[in-house]
């Protein structure tokens, strides 16, 4: 259900919210907001299989989600 907000969703609510549905740990929002601005590079996101706590393959996808929902609507 679509909500309805007086003023968008800020950067950090968006990071927050993209964390939580693919169950990171709250530290993550860092990172991620991190990639966004451009501190990190996507580069260091690779997955190496060895099960590691927090995957690099699931930060990379909260990553992608994080940039699509901020990234402006294509008007064709």
């Amino acid at each position: 259900m679509e909500e309805n907000r007086l003023f968008p969703k800020t950067l950090d609510e968006i990071i927050s919210e993209k964390v939580r549905f693919f169950f990171l740990p709250d530290r993550s929002a860092a990172l991620i907001k991190n990639l966004i601005e451009g501190h990190v590079s996507e580069r260091s996101l690779i997955c190496c299989h060895s099960g590691c706590d927090v995957c690099n393959e699931t930060i990379f996808k909260c990553y992608e989600s994080v940039k699509k929902e901020i990234s402006p609507p294509n008007t064709v």
